[in-house]
């Protein structure tokens, strides 16, 4: 950065206050933080004392991965620590686990001094104490601090320049790469970048992201601007997960206000501070791009590795910083261009340099190229970068807020009236999971992006009938490429299926100006949408780059760390509290393993050998060591270490399979035993269930001697909801889908000032014709609402039935089609002036499905129970919007 300079830092002793404010007891007179007196085996930060530097794990070891199988338990062995060690028993880790992740640093402190607590006997008996050991625990990359001196333009009263101290917090790219390396796979960016490597080298592809936020919720200013690191090897439905650590905290941007330049100079000021920030915390990867560096593979092998700036997830006004360009511009292309080619990078550093020689006039560069004057960006050194191509979609603020919620929605309300449209959506038809507005969208304030979601799975059915065709085509197109956007797996076909659902909005968007909603469509969220299909076959699926994981990243890394703080200079006790995370958790994934090797009975004294005999001959030349490239280190004995493996296989034998993918579950203990059937009757509306358990019963056992007769004192065991356990689908999970159908009848208040919760009966696609269904699609299948779910009691003479019963009203067939909302539409089929009602094993209820009341004109104060024209509902889920069609053939 212009007027930058960086100094060597020391971290003053000053600055490392305990935490709660106040001096801790049992605790010598050095600081919580670092000191004179600190061992240096102990030291966070990267600092230099006497010439000698704390070395990182990797270098203690003379490994490559600090996720080495045996790395920690060598380390303790060394130290001469149990498994458990600095702590004396599993018992005492599992308190400190506790302690740390409930109890603020003055409640542990409390905590020790309980009088209850001495007879714990525990090794640490003090929060500094405590600390203390949690700092002796296997650590991750270490924190850097560099000090930045900014210099400005404004004088100061000594006619000298003003300047101000910015501090940038880091992490070492490098070793932060080492630390998540996992498997990898294939997209057409990584073919393209295989290809200009040396052979045998191997990509790794990072991936960045940075977002500030704030800090303080009701007072003060105080920011942070984080910025994360992953690669692209490890699959993204782990890194989608925080609680896999796969996304590492790389550093924080200093947030300072640049007072010392005048407010015309001072944005620009702070794109050229971002830059010259990120050039610093980058500068690793610069080598290391160019030569390669050695680390150790799953495969057990030491590979060259390049690791390359693959793609940066950021919103909107971030792109446009990381891009250098103004905020009006697209961040990817030029508006004479369909996308930057390759070669933009390099035409873009050249007209920047132009401009800073003065050879390019201002008006040209500013309104022509719409370019800032960031003469040095950082992503100039990075080799194999091409920033523009690396700027990938984001689902939620271009498509989930920007172009759905502050466009469409903000243009239908217009259309329709704020009232009449709260209406409808306060009379919308119930379903799990679904958020019903009962107030309306209109007097909402805040909104999130699960809010967001929620509105699309509605909205186009609630607008159906009130609003033009062409608006409601346009409306549709919109939400189709956001579903398909959603995909976690594309092929070329759900990606042609993007680019016509985005051709059906424009080709209908001139409806918005005829009615004079809109002047224009300039509007950069929706011109983002052109660059989706193209980012995907370069980096894969947009889900695997959303912005919504650094959101959620903010409340692990940022939020929590901050409150753990005494809020006065915060940053450096952040990076402390956040080491000691990580020391936690890396030491918790060790125990874990380590008691799963004892748990098998293998045998743990022999680390350095732990091959298979059929292996050890076959491995016996790489013994010199693991650092010569294509060396091959010891392979574990037992699972790698892992704290979520058994959870879904818990959760999943409670199911009944039907078949190898497809099950159900109902709970253990019935809520309504020995329920007689009139009482049923009378209560989930279910006119028809003796009637109908009869009929099933006499088809089912047919060569009962005496014939069946049920009557309405006959008692059944009933139940107020079943869950379905439906297959994973390609394009949406690998993971089994979980869907609740609920069964419940009107429920008096538990307070008497508040109304009865209202009846729910769920409706559900029920495979009426096994010979047609298929598994995919509709064929075969029909709509019924689920009025009662239900068993015979084992004491009861009516027989026993194979799987659970489900007392239904059905639909009509799916055969009539609404084309300009491209669903089903669906009424109530009757027999005999009563429902069409039937009896049905619930292993035929194939999934739950959600309707869509169609008022015809206003919907004032009707009842959903006064309705007989319904739509089905094709947005509720991704799994029915790829399983309905979008015709009536």
């Amino acid at each position: 950065m212009r007027s930058a300079r960086e100094e060597p830092i020391k971290v003053p002793e000053h600055r490392s206050s305990s935490h709660d404010g106040g001096q801790e007891q049992d605790q010598p007179p050095s600081h919580d933080i670092e000191g004179e007196n600190e061992p240096y085996d102990s030291m966070p930060f990267d600092v230099e004392l006497d010439g000698h530097r704390q070395p990182g794990i990797e270098e203690v070891e003379d490994e490559y991965d600090v996720w080495s199988r045996f790395a920690i338990k060598r380390s303790q062995e060394g130290q001469g620590l149990d498994p458990w060690g600095p702590f004396a028993d599993e018992e005492e880790w599992e308190l400190v686990k506790w302690l740390f992740r409930h109890v603020g640093q003055t409640g542990i402190e409390e905590f020790t001094k309980l009088p209850i607590t001495s007879k714990l006997r525990t090794s640490f008996t003090s929060k500094y104490t405590l600390m203390k050991a949690i700092d002796k625990l296997p650590q991750s990359a270490e924190w850097n601090l560099k000090a930045i001196t900014i210099e400005g333009d404004l004088l100061g009263q000594d006619g000298q320049r003003q300047t101000e101290e910015a501090e940038l917090w880091l992490r070492n790219p490098i070793d932060c790469i080492r630390e998540r390396y996992d498997e990898m796979w294939t997209t057409d960016w990584w073919w393209e970048m295989q290809n200009r490597l040396p052979e045998g080298a191997a990509v790794v592809p990072v991936i960045l992201a940075s977002d500030k936020t704030s800090l303080s919720q009701f007072r003060g200013d105080q920011e942070v601007w984080p910025v994360y690191l992953t690669v692209g090897n490890i699959s993204k439905d782990v890194r989608r997960q925080p609680s896999k650590h796969a996304c590492v905290l790389l550093g924080y941007l200093p947030t300072t206000k640049l007072e010392c330049f005048s407010k015309s100079t001072r944005s620009l000021e702070r794109y050229n501070l971002f830059h010259y920030c990120m050039t610093q915390i980058l500068e690793p990867m610069v080598e290391a791009g160019k030569k390669g560096i050695p680390m150790t593979c799953p495969d057990g092998y030491v590979h060259c590795l390049f690791p390359i700036l693959a793609a940066y997830v950021a919103d909107f006004p971030e792109q446009c910083l990381i891009a250098c360009c103004k905020e009006s511009r697209c961040p990817k292309c030029t508006a004479t261009l369909p996308l930057r080619t390759l070669e933009m990078p390099k035409h873009t550093l050249k007209n920047l340099k132009k401009h800073q020689q003065g050879n390019m006039q201002t008006k040209e560069f500013e309104d022509k190229l719409g370019l800032r004057a960031v003469y040095e960006p950082f992503w100039a050194t990075l080799p194999h970068s091409d920033i523009f191509q690396s700027i990938t979609p984001d689902i939620l603020h271009q498509l989930h807020k920007g172009v759905f919620k502050d466009h469409i929605v903000a243009w239908c309300t217009e259309l329709i009236g704020e009232e009449e449209l709260d209406a409808r959506f306060r009379a919308m038809t119930l379903y799990a999971g679904l958020h019903h507005f009962k107030k309306g969208i209109s007097k909402r304030k805040q909104w999130t992006g699960g809010d967001q979601k929620e509105l699309q799975r509605v909205f186009l059915g609630v607008i159906a009938g009130t609003v033009d065709s062409r608006v409601l085509a346009a409306v549709r197109g919109v939400l189709d490429f956001i579903y398909y956007a959603q995909y976690q797996s594309h092929t070329e076909a759900t990606l042609h299926k993007m680019d016509d659902a985005l051709k059906l909005f424009h080709q209908n968007k001139a409806v918005f100006i005829d009615l004079g909603i809109r002047s224009d469509f300039n509007i950069p969220k929706i011109h983002s949408m052109v660059h989706y299909t193209a980012s995907i076959r370069l980096f894969g699926s947009a889900d695997g780059f959303n912005t919504e994981l650094p959101e959620r990243l903010h409340i692990d890394l940022a939020k929590h760390a901050y409150r753990a703080s005494n809020k006065r200079d915060y940053v450096i006790q952040m990076t402390k509290w956040l080491r000691r995370q990580d020391s936690l958790y890396l030491q918790d994934l060790f125990l874990t393993w380590h008691h799963s090797l004892k748990t098998d009975g293998n045998d743990l004294s022999n680390p350095d050998n732990p091959l298979d005999s059929s292996e050890s001959g076959s491995e016996s030349d790489s013994e010199s060591g693991d650092e010569h490239l294509g060396a091959r280190c010891p392979e574990p004995k037992g699972p790698m270490p892992t704290l979520h493996t058994d959870v879904l296989i818990r959760r999943l034998d409670r199911f009944i399979m039907i078949n190898k993918h497809h099950g159900y579950f109902l709970p253990s203990l019935c809520p309504l035993p020995n329920t007689p059937l009139s009482y049923v009757q009378e209560r989930h509306q279910a006119p028809l269930l003796v009637q109908t358990l009869e009929a099933f019963l006499r088809a089912n056992f047919p060569m009962t001697r005496q014939p069946i007769r049920i009557r309405s004192f006959d008692r059944i065991d009933v139940f107020k909801y079943i869950t379905i356990l439906a297959p994973s689908h390609q394009h949406i999970s690998d993971a089994k889908r979980l869907f609740k159908i609920r069964v419940s009848p009107e429920l008096p208040p538990r307070d008497a000032r508040k109304r009865p919760s209202p009846a729910i009966f769920d409706t559900a696609l029920i495979i009426e014709d096994p010979e047609q269904f298929t598994g995919t699609g509709v064929v075969g299948t029909r709509v019924g609402q689920i009025k009662v779910i239900f068993k015979l009691p084992p004491s009861s003479n009516l027989g026993k039935t194979r799987h659970p019963l489900a007392y239904i009203h059905w639909f009509r067939p799916l055969q009539s089609f609404d084309d300009q909302a491209k669903m089903f539409r669906l009424t109530r089929s009757s027999r005999q002036h009563g429902p069409n009602a039937e009896v049905i094993p619930v292993d035929r209820i194939l999934r739950p499905c959600h309707i869509i009341p169609q008022w015809g004109g206003q919907v004032a104060n009707r009842d959903v129970t006064d309705v007989d024209k319904f739509l089905l509902n094709r947005y509720i889920d991704l799994d029915l919007f790829n399983r309905l069609p979008t015709t009536g053939t």
